[in-house]
């Protein structure tokens, strides 16, 4: 969701790089980078190994919260295309799912507040899982919702381990970088990198091209 679908990604980063800022901290933009797509119990840990000490990671976090809150109260706009790729799948009855690491109730909210809601039967948080991502068990929940298996979905992600969990789920896999581009291991996985979402499913067969072009 974050960095797929919604521009949040960027807006989580530059609030951390403003609270590094204001807290004195350099050298934490490499963590900021690694911390994308994880899960808050497997990023936290990250960045508190990067602050070494200089401050405590709950002061850290405060901080944060309060510059991706003033962030956030703004408009929160969509990705290139995400709009038109889900009413193209809406109009031919393909049904779609969130797999997020952010938490269920959390991830409703935005997608609630940037009017694209209506457009999934089911969000699955990071929550509502054991293991997150890398693992698949989120992409296996998330098409277990849909009536369906993991190989028979096609799923979109942005950032390296969630594409590691989709390609581990045998999904067909879509990554469309945002914040960071995919490293050379993640490359190799053999799925379709694509600059925006409709593309990707045009490439990965979801939709028809030849149909696509005439719509």
């Amino acid at each position: 969701m974050d960095g797929l679908l919604l521009d949040t990604e960027r807006l989580v980063m530059e609030a951390a790089a403003r609270t590094a800022r204001v807290l004195e901290l350099d050298g934490l933009e490499p963590t900021f980078r690694a911390m994308i797509g994880l899960r808050g119990d497997r990023a936290m840990p990250l960045l508190e190994r990067a602050i070494a000490g200089r401050v405590t990671l709950d002061a850290f976090r405060d901080e944060w919260t309060t510059h991706l809150g003033g962030l956030r109260r703004g408009e929160v706009p969509l990705r290139p295309r995400v709009q038109e790729l889900l009413e193209r799948l809406a109009a031919r009855g393909i049904p779609c799912a969130v797999a997020t690491s952010s938490e269920r109730a959390d991830a409703r909210a935005l997608l609630e507040r940037t009017g694209i809601a209506h457009f999934f039967v089911t969000v699955t948080g990071g929550d509502d899982v054991v293991e997150p991502k890398p693992d698949p068990e989120i992409y296996h929940r998330a098409a277990a919702s849909l009536g369906v298996e993991a190989h028979r979905c096609c799923a979109f992600e942005d950032s390296d381990p969630g594409t590691r969990a989709a390609v581990a789920s045998g999904a067909r896999v879509v990554q469309v970088p945002d914040q960071v581009q995919p490293c050379d291991a993640v490359r190799a996985l053999g799925h379709v990198i694509a600059p925006d979402v409709l593309s990707g499913a045009l490439q990965v067969g979801l939709l028809d091209r030849a149909v696509e072009e005439r719509a």
